[in-house]
């Protein structure tokens, strides 16, 4: 029975935890906090983790 209790404890603890991060996310995506990276060629969402676009090939700032 005592492990049982703490599994619940730490399932509460790991619930409570990904909530709030989501709850984070959503306040600050609704007050305009996230910017979302554009291309500056092609002005379409891509990622900053390579060094060229992965939709149009243009050259990304670093």
């Amino acid at each position: 029975m005592n492990d049982a209790v703490v599994r619940d404890g730490l399932e509460l603890l790991f619930v409570v935890a990904v909530g709030g991060m989501l709850w984070s996310a959503v306040r600050r995506l609704r007050a305009g906090q996230i910017e979302v990276f554009r291309c500056p060629a092609c002005e379409r969402p891509t990622s900053r983790a390579y060094p060229q676009c992965t939709r149009c090939g243009a050259a990304l700032p670093e």
